[in-house]
């Protein structure tokens, strides 16, 4: 589509998560930076520029280029996000949507959420096992799945994620 409608473009989030499992993190970066002219908001942009840069120039970099957010954006973004500027930990996260005085179902999104991106967190980090417990944990979640949209994109998103780690560890313990 982006090819035919070039204004797209700036738009189109989900061509950055293909170039970033198509492993062209350059270009992933890129399609995120764009989409912040976009929608400067959305934290979750901001979170794939993140690893697209982390895997392109290394978290150093990545770190010093967090995008700056002036404006809130929806739970547990604001906290998550903080995950990548290292100013905040997962335990933290995770108590805080548990204390939260919200519904069920909305405890149930912010724990897709925490643990999609700190299992991702994790991974970016090298930190595979403790990044399958925390995509487990977010997969076996059953809001992303029944939510539709972005949200049932990214559950798909953990899922691929996931098995790609569960694979390289099986593969990995095969040739032990």
């Amino acid at each position: 589509m982006v090819e035919l409608d070039k204004s797209l473009d700036k738009s189109h989030w989900r061509r950055g998560i293909a170039w970033f499992y198509a492993r062209d993190f350059k270009k992933a970066a890129h399609q995120f930076e764009i989409y912040d002219s976009f929608d400067n908001v959305d934290r979750e942009n901001g979170i794939w520029r993140f690893f697209s840069q982390a895997r392109a120039y290394g978290l150093k970099k990545a770190r010093q280029g967090l995008l700056k957010y002036k404006k809130d954006d929806r739970e547990p973004f604001p906290s998550v996000y903080k995950l990548f500027s290292e100013t905040i930990k997962p335990e933290k996260i995770l108590a805080d949507i548990k204390a939260a005085k919200i519904s069920d179902t909305e405890r149930e999104k912010r724990h897709f959420y925490a643990h999609l991106y700190i299992g991702l967190d994790h991974a970016i980090h090298n930190r595979d096992k403790k990044a399958v417990e925390h995509l487990r944990q977010s997969v076996a979640n059953t809001w992303g799945p029944r939510s539709g949209f972005g949200p049932h994109y990214m559950w798909q998103v953990g899922r691929l994620h996931y098995e790609l780690l569960t694979a390289k560890a099986a593969k990995t313990k095969k040739k032990k």
